[in-house]
This record gives structure tokens, C-alpha cells and sequence, in this order.
């Protein structure tokens, strides 16, 4: 059975389009955010009253499970996730695929650095945290976004390559939910608003649609090469 992407065609799918549509979007919808949260004060009241009832959450294990997944996107972890999966692509013979996952993931990080210095956005007060506040702004969060490029490559590339449907699928949902929850972990735990999470997923869908499309002129999705 084909995969969700299938390799041999993906390349010149008029699909393509959709990609160009879906980044336009994304950056449009990251930019009203911002202006939104910097110039609008009752939107930013909205974001804050949601990041506050998100936090109010409380269901056994949901401190443990915020934390995990909120670890899952720190530094470290997202580097060696990012640094072994190239490799292991990387040995399979997908070398396009493995410059892939490590640009995407890279580059996209260093534009969200970037990001924050320039919207500046403060993070919650010290009273709303579960964790340490780190010292870096806010917007976007750092965590949520790592995590989408990371996750959200992976599931490409598994679509990609992988024949088998439901193996693709469930690869491709387990990507997508993981991503999500690192994302609201960091608004449970205080040290985010929702708004900068949602930001977040918008410039990381945005790169991700770009790099996707940059892929398939590296090749992506060629047969493994001994």
C-alpha cells in the first residue's frame, strides 16, 4: 500500500500550490498576531484570561505529563532528537532528507530567537509559574516551536518514504499530538501565554511549508542511495 506521500510523485504534485497558500497564510496569520498582542490591549487581555484557565487545569498527572513534555522541547533534547534522526537518514543513504531535518530545524529556531528580540513580548509574572522562567522573551515560544520543525519534518519525511498507510498515519498523528502538547505544556506551567504558543505554530508551519518545498528540489524523496 502507498504511503500517505507517495516519493515517486510528490515532486510534481500541483499540491505544491498548496504549500506556497498555506505559508502565505501562516505568515500573515503570525503577523496580525503579533501586531494583535502588541498594539491591541483587550486581545492581549483575551490571550491572558485563556492562558489562565489553561493553568487552572487540574487532572491527576497533569504537573508530571506538563513537565515531560515541556522537557521534550528544551534544548538539548531537541538537538539530539534532531542530530540522531539526520544520522540514522543519513546512514540509510537519504542524504537530502538528513540536510532536511537539520536546516528546518535549525534555521527555524534561529528565526524564532530573532523573532523575540524584536516583539520583545514579556512572559507571565513570577507568580503564575510552575517552573523557572527562563530569561529569554516570550514570543514565540522557543519550546512549541522547536518542537513543530522537529516533529513536524519527521512526519514529513515519514509520509515520504513509508509504503505502509497506517504506520505512516499513525507516525504522522503521534508527531502532530506530541508538537501540541509540548506547546500547552508551557502555558500550564506559567511560563508562556497561549498566544505565544499559537505564534509559535504558525512560523513553524510557515518554514516547514517553505523547507518542504525546498526539499524537493534537494531531492527528497529519491530512492536510498547505497
Amino acid at each position: 500500500m502507498r504511503g500517505l506521500l507517495p516519493a515517486e510523485s510528490w515532486r510534481r504534485d500541483p499540491r505544491a500550490g498548496v504549500l506556497v497558500i498555506v505559508a502565505g497564510v501562516s505568515v500573515a496569520g503570525f503577523v496580525a498576531l503579533s501586531i494583535g498582542l502588541l498594539v491591541a490591549p483587550a486581545f492581549a487581555e483575551v490571550d491572558e484570561a485563556v492562558s489562565s484557565a489553561i493553568r487552572l487545569v487540574s487532572v491527576p498527572g497533569s504537573f508530571a505529563a506538563a513537565r515531560f513534555f515541556s522537557w521534550i522541547g528544551d534544548f538539548w533534547p531537541m538537538t539530539v532528537l534532531t542530530l540522531v534522526t539526520a544520522a540514522a537518514l543519513w546512514a540509510k543513504g537519504r542524504r537530502s532528507e538528513a540536510l532536511l531535518v537539520i536546516v528546518t530545524v535549525a534555521l527555524g529556531v534561529a528565526l524564532g530567537h530573532g523573532v523575540k528580540l524584536v516583539v520583545q513580548r514579556v512572559r507571565p509574572a513570577l507568580e503564575h509559574a510552575r517552573i523557572a522562567i527562563p530569561g529569554t522573551y516570550a514570543f514565540p515560544s522557543g519550546h512549541a516551536l522547536a518542537s513543530t520543525l522537529y516533529f513536524g519534518i519527521v512526519g514529513f519525511v515519514v509520509a515520504l518514504t513509508e509504503r505502509r498507510l497506517r504506520h505512516s498515519a499513525l507516525v504522522v498523528g503521534a508527531c502532530l499530538a506530541i508538537a501540541v502538547l509540548v506547546g500547552l505544556s508551557r502555558v500550564y506551567l506559567g511560563v508562556h501565554y497561549l498566544g505565544d504558543v499559537v505564534g509559535a505554530w504558525l512560523l513553524g508551519a510557515a518554514w516547514l511549508a517553505t523547507m518542504v518545498l525546498v526539499g524537493a528540489s534537494w531531492g527528497a524523496g529519491r530512492p536510498e542511495r547505497p
